[in-house]
């Protein structure tokens, strides 16, 4: 009688849990280990440098010299081999039969096992772009079980050894995110790790787009021989448009979608939309962004130009390369084909512009049937002999948005389809202008040098000393410190920006202060790519678009970022936006860009300034010109990340600016800042 009644009681309770069991369980609890005996509390979804550094295993990459020495016991990190697990109970699996255990990214060269009680190799992963399910068919799951997941060594050289031929990039033999080898605007920090979402799931995973959106604007791109040349147009509702935007790279060296770079991404893509953006490039050389990414785009209104995840070096066709670059272009047209954001899919970013300008065939020495294959490999992977029109139908990529994107948006093969040194990369396709920075020239040179589309240009600056303080230690607030030159990774940045700054300003940087430095670098980066942006605006319909380098930074640096790594508005964005503004009136700019600011008249700077709290608790921040005043920038003290939504501006006297603080904290506590004012003025007056 006890019996029935505790059963007739637990019944319902037990049909409750049954019909309440989900169908996917995520697996979250992970621990690490570089001996497969000591386990320690993982950072999953993460990399192996966030669980150490959580344990203070190794120091902040991103602090003083730090990237220089990331050793683990004496010896750096992707030289080691390392081991995640979890043990996982019955009580946790979902219900079914046919279980499969699913990881949406693992980044690094692994194999992943499953242990009852022997060992069972569910395969192997070296591609962190794809999605690897494995199916749970030989464990007994009455039982619990561990997931192990052991990382090896990443040794390109015997990859490339048995290829049998040098590349000018060894990453190339390996799929991993190829910023994070380092660039000239990030550290190398290579890593490994479970990147992304890992679950047990009764059903067969299968990446669709049956969700798919459909455009509300029908984009296309029109590349079409004409008097000059070739076009590069983008066409909405059968109408040319004019783009606008930048080149987008990860927010981050460990670009996991936790709180924190969701709220990069919001805040980034926000600041974009607020300068006017219609388009973004997300660049080849990062990685295939998190569906949050895309959704805010969709949701904003800014297009997507989207780049495969491969740039600056010719690929290997091996059969499991190809292989695994046909699964992971499949997979990720199929995964973002869904977003109407996306008006472009782009097969790499200057393999074509390096094979042909780069100086790699004397470098390698490769010989004419080496040169052969790796021309038929990238007309495999990409469509290089193609590439004269820039598209292609039979390559692996152009197949896969053939197959898995519904809307059949184009393809093209590269970006750019001429380098900045042929007389081509201003009359055909879209262009890579590097002669201003790279070769030096003057920013006059973007009058001549003004392509048909303009998918990368730009120029350096350092961030504000806000920045700087936070990477930077006290007794290294100088321009040639061991840390400031860490966190400027191009072998000539210092050089060039300060040739440009003598030219245009009138400065020797050694006369000026680390903070005046700074400063000023920001002016002449505005200048300079302002004055690229007035040129592709006001040779219209010659150019139909201009996507300068670049939006973000994925750590505090001296870049060609406009925002900087904490939210920072430079002097850039904020010109970006006064020139992507509907009503720019291109006479003043015109008039602006008549005259060096080293050779304008600098009066005494004088103002009013006045600034007051909002009911809802913003800042407005109200100048009164009272003399002529010249790249007056504001900010907050203490300094606070975010941007007023004008600034670095240029007030004749009798002239007023009103400007609002947008925190990127929106919980920003703002009722105790004051307000610190400069102007280039000074510079001039009191040097």
């Amino acid at each position: 009688m006890i019996m029935k009644k505790i059963w007739i009681f637990a019944l319902p309770l037990l049909l409750a849990a049954c019909a309440t069991k989900p169908d996917t369980v995520e697996l979250t609890e992970w621990e690490y280990s570089n001996t497969e005996c000591l386990f320690i509390e993982a950072t999953v979804p993460g990399f192996i440098h966030q669980s150490l550094m959580a344990e203070g295993e190794i120091k902040d990459p991103y602090y003083g010299t730090n990237e220089d020495s990331v050793l683990y016991h004496g010896i750096p990190l992707d030289k080691l081999h390392w081991t995640y697990m979890t043990v996982v109970l019955p009580e946790d699996l979902p219900e079914g039969d046919s279980l499969w255990l699913v990881f949406d990214g693992i980044a690094g060269n692994a194999e992943v096992l499953v242990f009852d009680t022997i060992f069972h190799s569910l395969g192997h992963v070296d591609n962190m772009f794809v999605q690897y399910a494995f199916p749970l068919t030989d464990i007994d799951k009455k039982y619990d079980f561990e997931v192990r997941v052991r990382f090896s060594p990443l040794d390109d050289s015997l990859r490339e050894a048995a290829y049998g031929i040098p590349l000018p990039e060894r990453r190339a033999f390996t799929r991993i995110a190829p910023y994070q080898q380092g660039w000239d605007w990030g550290p190398k920090l290579p890593t490994c790790g479970i990147w992304k979402r890992v679950y047990i799931t009764n059903k067969r995973p299968r990446i669709q787009n049956t969700s798919i959106i459909q455009n509300s604007l029908k984009v296309d791109l029109h590349q079409e021989p004409d008097s000059i040349g070739q076009s590069f147009t983008f066409y909405r509702d059968g109408k040319p448009i004019f783009i606008k935007g930048a080149n987008w790279i990860p927010v981050h060296s460990f670009p996991v979608l936790d709180s924190a770079n969701k709220a990069r991404y919001h805040y980034l893509l926000c600041s974009a939309k607020e300068a006017g953006f219609n388009m973004i490039r997300v660049w080849g050389g990062g990685i295939y962004e998190h569906d949050y990414f895309y959704h805010l785009c969709d949701s904003l209104g800014i297009m997507v130009w989207q780049d495969f995840m491969f740039a600056g070096t010719p690929y290997p066709d091996s059969p499991e390369m190809l292989e695994s670059i046909r699964k992971e272009a499949r997979q990720q047209v199929s995964r973002l084909a869904k977003h109407p954001c996306i008006v472009l899919w782009c097969g790499n970013n200057e393999v074509k512009n390096g094979w042909e300008d780069w100086g790699w065939q004397g470098q390698f020495n490769w010989t004419p049937k080496q040169r052969a294959r790796l021309e038929k490999a990238m007309d495999t992977i990409f469509g290089y002999t193609s590439s004269t029109s820039n598209t292609s139908s039979t390559s692996i990529l152009a197949q896969a948005v053939k197959d898995c994107d519904p809307l059949q948006r184009p393809y093209i093969t590269t970006s750019p389809l001429y380098g900045w040194g042929h007389p081509e990369c201003v009359t055909h396709g879209d262009s890579h202008y590097w002669g201003v920075w790279w070769g030096e020239e003057s920013f006059e040179k973007y009058a001549e040098k003004t392509g048909r589309f303009m998918s990368e240009y730009g120029f350096q600056s350092y961030p504000m000393m806000s920045t700087v303080r936070r990477f930077c230690p006290e007794d290294q607030l100088y321009i040639d410190s061991p840390t400031l030159r860490s966190h400027q990774k191009h072998g000539r940045g210092r050089e060039i920006i300060d040739k440009a700054m003598r030219q245009y300003y009138g400065f020797d940087s050694r006369s000026l202060s680390l903070e005046n430095y700074a400063y000023v670098s920001q002016l002449l980066q505005a200048w300079g790519v302002g004055y690229g942006i007035y040129q592709h605006i006001s040779q219209q319909p010659h150019c139909m678009g201009t996507l300068y380098w670049q939006l973000n930074d994925c750590w505090p640096v001296a870049s060609w970022s406009s925002i900087d790594y904490y939210g920072n508005w430079k002097a850039l964005h904020y010109r970006a936006q006064a020139l992507f503004a509907d009503n720019v009136e291109l006479d003043r700019w015109q008039q602006y860009y008549s005259v060096y600011p080293k050779d304008r008249t600098y009066p005494e700077p004088k103002y009013r300034l006045n600034q007051a709290w909002q009911s809802d608790g913003s800042l407005v921040v109200t100048i009164m010109a009272l003399s002529d005043l010249y790249d007056l920038y504001i900010d907050t003290d203490p300094h606070i990340d975010g941007h007023f939504s004008r600034n670095f501006v240029d007030l004749k006297a009798g002239q007023k600016l009103t400007s609002r603080f947008i925190p990127v904290d929106p919980k920003a506590d703002l009722s105790k800042l004051k307000i610190t004012v400069r102007t280039l003025n000074e510079l001039y007056v009191h040097r």
